[in-house]
């Protein structure tokens, strides 16, 4: 079954450090720490997560998103802000009429991803390694 895509929507897990043993459900993607992405759903399976759009939406985590304090906020390394740029680069040629928006776009409440993502994306600029 093949889905119309209009949104990829990213997220944080709202976790500290996290544990090999962590529950991911709830994304497609998880950016882990040292960058390493992982596929936790196939794109073609719908995830409760927004349910006003989750049908026609990927949802990508970073792994983190609680400072040692417990509040909600950025604590994406540097090697994980670049997998997930490169991360939303590809699936954005993938479905290229889909929208990048964070979780906080559609929910104010939930302070998720812990950053403007618009703003992010609009100013990031990533490592490019010369031959």
């Amino acid at each position: 079954m093949k889905r119309h895509i209009k949104y990829i929507i990213v997220h944080s897990t709202a976790t500290f450090e996290p544990k090999v043993s962590q529950f991911y459900g709830l994304f497609h993607y998880v950016v882990e720490r040292n960058g390493e992405i992982k596929r936790i759903h196939h794109d073609v399976q719908i995830i409760k997560n927004i349910e006003t759009v989750d049908s026609d939406s990927v949802h990508i985590a970073y792994a983190g998103g609680r400072n040692k304090t417990g509040n909600l906020g950025d604590t994406r390394t540097p090697v994980q802000e670049e997998a997930l740029f490169n991360k939303l680069v590809a699936l954005s040629v993938k479905y290229p009429s889909a929208r990048i928006m964070g979780h906080d776009e559609f929910e104010a409440s939930a302070n998720c991803p812990g950053f403007p993502v618009k703003e992010w994306l609009k100013n990031y600029e990533p490592e490019i390694a010369l031959a």
